[in-house]
């Protein structure tokens, strides 16, 4: 083999590493347009962050960690629907008015649930539907812009 060849080979060679390492999605949410967003439990009856943004029609990719020492869940209402309405259903209404629902988790663990954001741009309460949390503020807003 030539050195002319050699050189070629291990350009193309370089070429597919540089091409095999910058492929894929691999978390490039260029590639998917898809949005990841991470929620935490933050002092134990808060989220973090307690405010979100995502554009209308994005695929979501959302990551709930319960870093407290409760049972947390993170939920998602719907168009509409304001915190105290959804306060007062019992578990079973409650449903049907959720984009998204993530049940509850124990301290040290996360879930992770793929979702298309809203086509309507507006403020969406998202809340932990454990009895109690939410009272206690767990509460916060995913905006939709769009």
């Amino acid at each position: 083999m030539g050195k002319r060849s050699l050189i070629f080979l291990v350009a193309l060679a370089i070429l597919a590493l540089t091409l095999v390492a910058c492929g894929g999605n691999g978390g490039d949410d260029s590639q998917t347009g898809a949005t990841e967003l991470n929620v935490s439990v933050k002092d134990e009856f808060n989220f973090d962050p307690n405010t979100l943004s995502v554009k209308a029609n994005d695929e979501i990719t959302l990551t709930f960690e319960n870093t407290g020492t409760l049972k947390h869940a993170f939920a998602l209402l719907k168009e509409g629907v304001d915190l105290e309405h959804a306060l007062e259903e019992d578990e079973e209404e409650l449903h049907e008015e959720l984009l998204l629902e993530i049940h509850e988790i124990a301290s040290g663990e996360r879930a992770t649930e793929t979702f298309t954001a809203p086509s309507a741009p507006g403020d969406y309460v998202f809340l932990c539907t454990v009895p109690g949390h939410a009272e206690a503020g767990m509460v916060g807003t995913l905006t939709v812009t769009p």
